[in-house]
């Protein structure tokens, strides 16, 4: 299963790559540049992690952007602080699949990932 992480933190980038990595799945970082879509489009993922403060591309336009090119085959794991509850009900609204409170324990990820990817 190919996971594409969007995450502008380098340190937390790097500690969920590992993570995922060392658990078998195929994971591959967002370049962040450009046209995410595109980007979506390419690398065709099962699942995509975005974190809801992203800048440069938005979180929301990342959630928009998968569901637009890859619609339902691809699913969301929103990383969002739970302050934001506004927020994280109009990503479920747009298509986000799940979301993790920030900051989490990386057992947690791993529990959502397999629980999203097992659905499939």
């Amino acid at each position: 299963m190919k996971i594409l992480i969007c995450e502008s933190d380098e340190i937390l980038l790097t500690a969920i790559e590992f993570r995922l990595s060392k658990q078998g799945f195929d994971v591959v970082l967002s370049k962040m540049k450009g046209d995410i879509g595109k980007e979506i489009a390419e690398v065709a993922p099962d699942l995509v992690i975005v974190d809801m403060d992203m800048t440069e591309p938005a979180g929301m336009d990342v959630v928009k952007e998968v569901k637009g090119w890859r619609g339902d085959h691809t699913s969301v794991l929103l990383l969002a602080d739970p302050e934001e509850e506004g927020r994280i009900m109009e990503a479920f609204a747009k298509g986000v699949t799940d979301f993790i409170s920030k900051p989490f324990k990386p057992a947690e990820l791993l529990i959502r990932v397999r629980r999203i990817l097992n659905d499939k």
